[in-house]
């Protein structure tokens, strides 16, 4: 990992005129990998649930199992492939259950949860609501099942917010009340709360941190419930902090923030407006949600010739990556309550940031081939020059390490070294030893 201070950004930053054109091989999502697919985005996703496999998301040949007979563009194989297989391990799970094989139980029912979340990844909200409702039903029942015989078990708990109810979950890191520093997780624009407690807090307990994560309006399935993603989301992480620290196992000085995609969006806009947070780490940064859109220039053509006939054939047709896009881009249609892909971005002109409110201690994370894109390194520089705190620093996830891509996925792993690593140094924090 490549670890900058403030000089170190200052004296390396070109002038934006120098910047280099993006290469070729750098596809949004995944950046310069390859794993299986020659579609980026479906490769993406496949490399989420390889992932994810290093949390218990999904074993590797389970995974490769369920994509034998996927094609580039078939996503009705994908989702049923990816249900199938759910529903093999759910069945596993209950037997184990049954037998008082708890921890087998556990971790299978884990893995159910997973594989009902992927087949999510290519399933529109919009044009299938009922079979998504059913497989996002299906992976709450699984992980929760999961959540209870984890010890201390997985809180399910609700935050109240404009007369309606926003999921999540808490995560003691003991079966006492002493104050413990807190990991609050915040999703981005695709994300699950179920997501963010599989990377970070399911098998971290020893690292003696107490994690929440929670789905804000627009996030998880509340779209559903009539709440949208919203520029000014500080409000509804208001009260979930107030939750926070309403709690005896918190220790109020030691709260942190984790934000991954928009989720660096979301925890940029806490941090710069409620000053309860005591540190803040963003993987990435994002000032400009519609800036750091448009840096993927095909969407741009995706919106311009959304509604043309036959335009979706032809990008199959010439294999353009575009072709993986149709069904992702209705789930941000509907979390943002739009029905165009020009609207979605359009209403991504409201999100904006200014890091200058931002006074406390303060780590940028990103991926080399995400740092590539002008908008992204302008993000970070803008960020290094306004954060009011002296602690601010950045670590560039490395190609040779697998971390290159957006958000330095698909390496999880590392992800978590080097967010609980830092919140160590900073809190003063010695590792729990049993």
């Amino acid at each position: 990992m490549e670890k900058l201070k403030l000089d170190q950004i200052t004296k390396s930053r070109p002038e934006p005129r120098h910047i280099p054109e993006v290469p070729k091989y750098n596809k949004p999502l995944v950046g310069r990998m390859k794993f299986y697919y020659k579609n980026p985005i479906v490769d993406a996703y496949f490399s989420y649930l390889l992932a994810f496999g290093a949390r218990g998301g999904a074993d590797v040949g389970e995974a490769f199992y369920s994509v034998l007979d996927v094609g580039q563009y078939d996503t009705e194989t994908w989702v049923k492939n990816m249900s199938a297989m759910s529903h093999r391990l759910e069945k596993v799970a209950d037997s184990c259950f049954e037998k008082k094989h708890n921890i087998s139980a556990r971790d299978t029912y884990l893995r159910a949860y997973f594989f009902a979340r992927a087949a999510l990844f290519n399933l529109s909200a919009i044009r299938q609501t009922e079979k998504f409702k059913e497989l996002r039903r299906r992976s709450i029942d699984n992980f929760r099942r999961a959540g209870a015989l984890f010890s201390p078990a997985i809180e399910p708990i609700e935050i109240h917010y404009e007369g309606k109810m926003l999921p999540g979950y808490f995560l003691k890191c003991s079966h006492d009340n002493t104050p413990r520093p807190t990991l609050y997780l915040v999703g981005g624009g695709e994300s699950y709360c179920e997501d963010m407690l599989m990377i970070f807090g399911i098998g971290d307990q020893e690292r003696g941190y107490n994690v929440i994560s929670v789905d804000l309006p627009g996030m998880g399935s509340t779209a559903f419930d009539g709440m949208y993603m919203m520029p000014d989301s500080e409000k509804p992480m208001g009260k979930v902090i107030d939750y926070i620290l309403s709690r005896p196992d918190v220790d109020p000085e030691k709260l942190a923030l984790f934000g991954p995609s928009m989720g660096g969006y979301n925890a940029a806009r806490a941090a710069a407006n409620d000053s309860r947070v005591k540190a803040v780490i963003m993987n990435s940064i994002i000032l400009n949600m519609h800036d750091y859109l448009v840096q993927a220039k095909e969407l741009e053509t995706l919106a311009k010739y959304e509604k043309t006939p036959g335009f979706k054939y032809l990008t199959r047709l010439f294999g353009s990556w575009l072709a993986g896009l149709f069904n992702v881009m209705d789930i941000y249609k509907w979390r943002w309550n739009v029905d165009s892909i020009r609207g979605w971005l359009d209403a991504c002109k409201e999100f904006e940031v200014d890091p200058s409110g931002i006074n406390c201690p303060t780590l940028m994370m990103v991926g080399e081939d995400e740092f590539s894109y002008l908008h992204t390194k302008r993000f970070h520089d803008e960020a290094f020059q306004k954060i009011q705190h002296p602690i601010k620093e950045m670590i560039i996830g490395k190609a040779e390490l697998g971390a290159a891509g957006k958000n330095m996925l698909p390496n999880l792993t590392i992800i978590r070294q080097i967010v609980f690593d830092w919140l160590d140094e900073l809190f003063e924090k010695n590792e729990k030893v049993f």
